[in-house]
C-alpha cells in the first residue's frame, strides 16, 4: 500500500495541471481507503448487527403483540419466560459470533 500511494503522489509532484495533479491525489486516496476496507472488514460485522436488530424488533412486536391481545390475569409467565429465553438466545448468539468475526480478524493481522 505505501509503495502505491507514494509511487502515485510521485508521479503526481510533476507540473501537470490541476486537473491532472487532483487526479492523481484521488488515486493514492482510494489506494489508501480500498486497502483500509479490506483491514477492518466492517461490512460483515454491519450485516450482523441488522440482522439482530431485525430479531430484537421482531421479539418486541411478539411481546408487545401477546400483552396486548392476552387479559392480564390470562398472562402465562411460562410463555413470558420463553420470551425471555429468546431474548438471552439473541444476545448468546450475537456475543458469539462477534467473537468469532473477532478472532479470525486477529489472526489475520
Amino acid at each position: 500500500m505505501a509503495l502505491l500511494v507514494s509511487s502515485t503522489i510521485i508521479l503526481g509532484l510533476q507540473d501537470l495541471q490541476l486537473w491532472a495533479a487532483l487526479g492523481f491525489a484521488l488515486v493514492a486516496v482510494v489506494t489508501v481507503v480500498n486497502t483500509l476496507e479490506a483491514f477492518f472488514a466492517w461490512r460483515s460485522r454491519w450485516i450482523l448487527m441488522e440482522e439482530t436488530q431485525y430479531r430484537f424488533y421482531r421479539l418486541r412486536d411478539e411481546v408487545t403483540f401477546y400483552i396486548a391481545s392476552t387479559p392480564v390475569d390470562q398472562l402465562d409467565a411460562e410463555r413470558i419466560k420463553a420470551l425471555f429465553g429468546d431474548y438471552q438466545q439473541i444476545w448468546d448468539q450475537l456475543g458469539a459470533r462477534w467473537l468469532e468475526f473477532r478472532q479470525s480478524a486477529g489472526s489475520i493481522q
